[in-house]
Formats: structure tokens, sequence, C-alpha cells
């Protein structure tokens, strides 16, 4: 085990500070060869960034934007587009976004433009490929809801765990796995579309996602089971925690930092983080020997309808940048995402808000040590806990404000 978690540090060392450094040293090489006042200002736009200044770089953003369009940088206008995202520019971002699509010619002839639907079938692809992640799409339920009900026909095409949540949350619409061979050969005019091309056509400003926001749907069911086998009679609230990454560009904080949490609040600590490592859980478990669950029914890897299950059985999530993260936001769940200073995931860093996700607060680190940001954290936590009505489904119990020991 030591020489695998060896491997495990010495591979997400290289690829961060060697293998991704090279691979922008040489796309700005090449910039500055072919555009040297773009690759000025994309490193004034950097720089901004790694200052945390994100009101400068917020400044910054657009001219560089338009730079990168006129230059048909496609990969540096993606890029920008991700960042207009974080910035809180969410036209914006889906405006660059879908350009750059546009440049490298990704989009197919059959891609929809806004035509009638009336009379046509639309297939929607969340997936688009075997490397892709499984968070697209999960903050868009209400987005497929919309234009499904301007079609003759909706087919939604999914990474095959996400079939029967799907399935669940839009009854109206055909969910089909990835690869899904559809034989529409019959079918008069069809139309495809991508998570990308929805937010194109109907649009992304704050109003237009707030409005559209539906929760992906758990079973109901199984969710209020794992609820009362989690408390097994006890009156304390029921917090998912999930910690650890394999990505390389995460900055992610220490599991001493994590069992001191543990110890310092008084709720039943549910183990959601995927392929969790052994010394990790032995070191949660010494801090919470009695309020740490760790099911070994939940396996998001293969399973993750039941996954859905357990998320919605809980209270509250606190958890780094990951599906789960993003699958409990799209629930609609009281998430805690914890965000770094890396600027890679697409959460917001001028905000602790985000339209797409209504119920997730967002607390990036700022350049504070990790301790401060869970005592921040915490404090919200307290703050902003359930109400004292509990929804139907899930929520069996009334659940108890968290309260907060010695750290």
């Amino acid at each position: 085990m030591g020489q695998s978690l060896f491997s495990q540090y010495c591979k997400r060392w290289y690829r961060r500070y060697v293998a991704d450094c090279v691979i922008n040293f040489r796309r700005q090489l090449r910039r500055c060869l072919l555009n040297p006042s773009l690759a000025w200002s994309y490193h004034q736009f950097k720089g901004a960034v790694k200052r945390l200044d994100w009101k400068d770089a917020h400044r910054r953003l657009i001219p560089l934007a338009e730079a990168s369009r006129q230059a048909e940088d496609f990969r540096l206008l993606t890029e920008m587009s991700f960042s207009a995202g974080r910035l809180g520019e969410h036209q914006l971002a889906t405006e660059w976004s879908y350009s750059a699509a546009q440049m490298t010619g990704q989009a197919p002839s059959t891609d929809w433009k806004g035509e009638d639907l009336t009379e046509a079938t639309l297939v929607i692809r969340f997936m688009e490929s075997e490397k892709q992640g499984l968070a697209i799409g999960l903050d868009m339920a209400g987005y497929v809801t919309e234009v499904a009900a301007k079609a003759k026909r909706c087919i939604l095409v999914v990474e095959k765990r996400l079939v029967p949540i799907f399935a669940r949350t839009l009854p109206s619409v055909e969910i089909v796995a990835f690869p899904a061979q559809l034989g529409l050969v019959d079918e008069s005019t069809v139309y495809t579309a991508s998570a990308l091309t929805l937010k194109a056509i109907l649009g992304t400003t704050t109003q237009d996602i707030s409005r559209r926001f539906k929760a992906i749907q758990a079973d109901e069911f199984e969710a209020a089971a794992l609820r009362r086998g989690y408390l097994a009679g006890r009156k304390l609230p029921l917090v998912g925690i999930s910690w650890w990454s394999s990505h390389f560009g995460k900055d992610l904080p220490s599991i001493k930092i994590w069992a001191d949490l543990l110890r310092s609040m008084d709720a039943v600590f549910v183990n959601i983080q995927y392929a969790p490592m052994v010394g990790d859980l032995a070191a949660l478990k010494i801090a919470a020997p009695e309020r740490l669950i760790i099911d070994d029914s939940v396996d998001q890897l293969v399973d993750m309808d039941r996954f859905a299950s357990q998320l919605r059985a809980l209270d509250a999530i606190i958890t780094i940048s990951n599906t789960g993260a993003h699958l409990a936001s799209g629930m609609g769940l009281p998430v805690f995402l914890l965000r770094d200073d890396w600027f890679r995931r697409g959460w917001p860093v001028l905000s602790d808000r985000t339209p797409w996700y209504p119920e997730a607060i967002v607390l990036g680190k700022n350049g504070q040590p990790w301790h401060e940001v869970f005592r921040e954290m915490k404090s919200q936590l307290g703050n902003q806990f359930l109400s004292d009505e509990p929804e139907s489904g899930a929520g069996q119990e009334v659940s108890p404000k968290i309260q907060s020991g010695s750290a």
C-alpha cells in the first residue's frame, strides 16, 4: 500500500508540475510566435488569476476573449469561456464556448439551431465520448424539460449509470445509454443537440438558469430506508463527506483537517467518497468511532442510482469538487462545496452562489489556510442548516440543527 501511495503521489506531482506546465508552455510559445499581443494579454490575465485578483481577471476577460476569437485561437477562447463561468458571466461563457466549437467544426450538420420541433425528433447527447465525465447535464434537467415539450419526440443519451436517475426525473423523455444506436432512419426530421447546444439556443443569463432549475430525482423510498438505517434511532443530523480526488489539478485539505471536523461537530457522518484511501478512513474512524457510517452497499462507480438515494437521505453534504458534488447540487440538496484556488473547476470565485445549483454554498480558499475555510463552513452549516419542517420523502424525522463542539 505504501508503494502504491508513493507511486500515486509521484504521478500527481509529475502531472501537476511537469506535464501540465510543459503543455501550457508550448501553447503559449506558439501563441507568442503567431500573435505576441494576444500572448501578452493572456500572460496578464494569468497573472491576475495567480494573485487571486478576481476583479482584475474579470476586467481583462472580455478583451482577451474577443482577441482570441479574432485570432481564431479556439483553445484560448474555450479557456476564456470556462473562466467566464467562474467569474459569473454565464451567457458569455456559453457564447464563447459555442463559438469555439464552431471554429473546430465540432457541431454536426444536424445540430439544432432553434428550428420548429413540432414534427421532429430531437436527440440530446449529454455524453458524447467515452472519456467524458458524468457531471455534464446534471444541472440541465429543466432545459431538457423545456425543449422536450417543443418536440414530437425527444431522446436523451447519458452515461449508463445515469439512465435510471434521468428516467425518473424526465418521464416524458426517452433516456438511453451511451453510445446508443438509435436507428432513426424512419424519422422524417431529426435534430441533434449537446448540453452546449441547449445552452446556446435557450440562453444562460442568470435569470434563464434560475427559472429552469429542475432537481434531479432519487428513489425516495430507498433514500428513506437508508436514512433510517444510518440514524438507527439517533436524533442527529446526517452529513455526507467527500474529501479526496485522483485528479492532479486539485488542492485538497488534509485528512487531519477532516478528522478535526468530525471531532468538533455533533453529527453522524456518512462516507460518500469514491474509492476512499484505507488510511484516510482509519483516521476518520478514530476521530468519530461511533458517528462515521461506511456503507459498502453503495458504490457510485457501479450504481449511481443508489448513490443518489444515499445523497437524498442526508441533511447536508460537505465536499470538494467532484461528480458527487454536481449530483447532490443538481438534486437541490444543501451542499457546502470547498473550492481551491487553482481556477480549474467550474465553481464561482466572485460569489458563494451559482444559479446552476441554487442550494449549494461555495466556500473558496482565497489564499487562506484550509482550516480557516473549514471554520467558515462550520459557521455557515450551523446558521443555514435545514428548516425544522422536513420535505416529504427521505426526511422522515425532524432534523436538529448542527451543533459545533470544541475544535
